[in-house]
């Protein structure tokens, strides 16, 4: 695909970086971490009343070179692993993990006030929704896997016994899960390794099996703040990552970093739904 088509594909306007993407973290005295980095300061457009601006232009070069790295990993059908221990956004990438792995999308209910132009709004977007519905399973595809609610140490440079885990997780779960939801039974252990594994594994003909047996071509990292070991053992391995660096991020061991405030659901949406599409191109 060509550049300006990637790029008008993308649709990337500066309208979309005015929800509050550029703002950094603000400076608190008795704080023991800076609100901003020296490496990152070549992304700053300056530093008012204690917050740190990010420049946009510089986000939007990074974030159209990121997308073109992940494109050229996908047309290669190498394996790309996003990662995000962010609880504020479990929900939405735990949605395009069903997509990707599963070929099922449960929407976010929202409180309607019902008259009648929503009543119109309502019935034209279920109607949309039921063509849409047979294209969910077009989405599937084993090139992406996450990791989206407690990164578990050793999982890139241990791969070989975690994936023991992973498949060990996954008989237990294919034998017994409808037990336990016709029967109500309330299981903690099993729900909680089903959130750090369920990313990890691809149905194939009604059966899961691993989304990559080798170490991942690419990493796709939200929050690097609260995950340097992931940083440290993608070094280790010399697989690049992908990352969104706020203003106190140390940008040192991120190959291709993302300046933006990483709390931003609707930017942070706007990515994972391209990645997704970049799999169909």
């Amino acid at each position: 695909m060509n550049s300006k088509i990637f790029d008008n594909w993308l649709n990337v306007s500066s309208k979309s970086f005015n929800k509050g993407i550029h703002f950094g973290h603000k400076s608190i005295r008795l704080a023991k971490t800076q609100f901003w980095h020296p490496l990152m300061s070549d992304y700053f457009l300056g530093i008012r009343q204690n917050v740190s601006i990010l420049n946009t232009q510089q986000t939007l070069r990074c974030l159209l070179r990121a997308f073109h790295i992940i494109a050229i990993i996908m047309k290669q059908k190498g394996r790309l692993l996003i990662i995000n221990t962010n609880p504020e956004f479990f929900r939405l990438c735990n949605n395009l993990a069903n997509l990707t792995l599963l070929g099922k999308y449960q929407p976010v209910k929202e409180n309607l006030t019902w008259n009648s132009q929503t009543l119109n709004k309502k019935n034209k977007s279920l109607s949309q929704s039921k063509k849409k519905k047979t294209n969910y399973k077009k989405l599937r595809t084993p090139l992406i896997s996450y990791v989206n609610y407690k990164w578990i140490g050793g999982t890139l440079t241990n791969w070989k016994q975690i994936s023991k885990s992973v498949m060990t997780f996954a008989k237990f779960s294919e034998r017994c899960e409808n037990f336990l939801i016709k029967n109500a039974i309330d299981f903690p252990k099993y729900s909680r390794v089903k959130k750090c594994f369920q990313g990890l594994l691809y149905k194939e003909k009604k059966k899961m099996v691993l989304a990559f047996s080798q170490k991942p071509d690419l990493i796709f990292l939200i929050n690097p703040n609260e995950n340097q070991s992931i940083l440290n053992e993608a070094y280790r391995l010399q697989i690049p990552v992908i990352a969104f660096t706020e203003s106190n991020t140390n940008p040192l061991d991120i190959t291709y970093p993302i300046p933006v405030n990483n709390y931003s659901i609707k930017f942070i949406y706007y990515c994972l739904k391209k990645i997704i599409k970049m799999t169909q191109i």
